[in-house]
């Protein structure tokens, strides 16, 4: 065998066995757990809509859009940016995907950040809103918690 076509040949059979690794399958679902339509369940204002269009496998930056339920901003799209990040299991623990994402909500001129963890195709997140105009100096930043539940 020509030693070209042996490098070649060897070169696929890593490619291959990089494909299959635990550590690349992982990646691979993480993105496809996150990677879709989320619903968060806002009882009061009603549900906002979140759609993660990508995750990067090398860096785990993930980017959509964000669509909030009600008022001035109701029905218009904002970009959401945002990270992901796990480690493996360890005996005895809980293990989760954490996640964080941002808004830049421009018709208020307010961000809103949520940091939690995916599990069992749930997001849990507490989030913080700031704002620009506020009736109290100590009123600029809301928070309380939400969860996402992805979208069939």
């Amino acid at each position: 065998m020509p030693k070209r076509m042996l490098k070649r040949m060897l070169l696929l059979l890593a490619s291959s066995l990089v494909a299959m690794s635990p550590v690349h399958a992982e990646e691979a679902s993480i993105q496809n757990k996150l990677i879709g339509k989320w619903i968060n369940q806002n009882q009061a204002k009603g549900g906002a809509t979140m759609t993660i269009t990508s995750v990067d496998a090398a860096t785990g930056q993930l980017r959509g859009k964000y669509v909030p339920p009600s008022n001035a901003a109701g029905g218009k799209e904002f970009d959401v940016i945002g990270w992901v990040s796990s480690a493996p299991p360890r005996e005895k623990a809980d293990n989760v995907v954490v996640v964080s994402f941002s808004v830049s909500l421009t018709t208020y001129g307010s961000i809103a950040s949520w940091t939690g963890y995916l599990k069992d195709n749930r997001i849990v997140a507490m989030w913080l809103n700031v704002r620009p105009n506020s009736g109290y100096d100590w009123d600029h930043i809301t928070t309380s918690q939400d969860t996402f539940v992805k979208s069939p």
